[in-house]
């Protein structure tokens, strides 16, 4: 697997509350969007990039990657709610997470709230997590159609985070890599203003991993830029060749 990330404050915030990191040892990638409080965002998705990535170093043992992957999230939720009660100022901190997991052709996801995975395959590119999002719930659950749900303000509003309850309801998703598979795992500030065709074209380029990051993040701050945008991608192929 070959695999390259990248971040970038955007244009409208003057910090970066997105955290991300590749585990290339242990075929893992992380990333997560904070949110709460003045600087507590930085500080809830970083607790939960690395209580993740801690308790995937050492699982317990005999567990399936799809078990693992939840149970670090859970320990990331406990860290996250421990750590703001114990800063005062950071209480309410949380962040949403995607995890992937891979072993030769085998890749699993995870996630809360609303940071996306994506595949592209053969020149489509599909979403393969679920936005726990009231938008995306209503979506969903009462078939309200997309013109409405644009009128809504509180659209992008999370139902689900980790480090807001003390349960925090986990979303995966198993898949069977082919040769020249890319896996994009991207917080809101990529999605939210440059849409899926943009994205998917640009992953179709003839470019290296780490050109079509750096563009995808140009792309999201040319559109202005609004929020903080973090992107990993993965390439699945028959070498053993890492980028990072």
């Amino acid at each position: 697997m070959k695999f390259f990330g990248a971040t970038d404050v955007g244009l409208k915030r003057s910090n970066n509350e997105d955290a991300w990191m590749v585990l290339g040892e242990l075929g893992a990638a992380i990333l997560a969007d904070g949110m709460g409080g003045e600087n507590c965002g930085e500080v809830g998705s970083a607790v939960t990039v690395e209580t993740v990535a801690e308790y995937l170093r050492a699982p317990e043992a005999g567990l399936a990657r799809e078990a693992a992957a939840k149970e670090a999230i859970r320990a990331a939720n406990t860290r996250v709610l421990e750590t703001a009660r114990n800063r005062r100022e950071c209480d309410g901190m949380g962040s949403t997470v995607v995890v992937a997991l891979w072993r030769g052709a085998e890749l699993v996801l995870a996630n809360v709230g609303d940071s996306r995975a994506y595949l592209y395959r053969a020149g489509e590119l599909r979403q393969l997590t679920y936005d726990q999002n009231f938008a995306n719930e209503l979506r969903t659950r009462l078939g309200f159609s997309e013109d409405r749900l644009r009128q809504m303000p509180n659209r992008n509003v999370l139902t689900m985070a980790v480090g807001i309850f003390e349960e925090v309801l986990i979303r995966t998703h198993a898949l069977k890599l082919e040769p020249g598979d890319q896996i994009l795992l991207c917080s809101d500030g990529l999605y939210g203003p440059v849409d899926d065709e943009s994205i998917g074209a640009s992953l179709g380029r003839a470019e290296g991993l780490d050109q079509k990051v750096q563009r995808l993040i140009a792309m999201a701050n040319e559109a202005g830029g609004p929020d903080n945008v973090t992107a990993i991608l993965l390439e699945y192929g028959d070498g053993n060749e890492n980028e990072n």
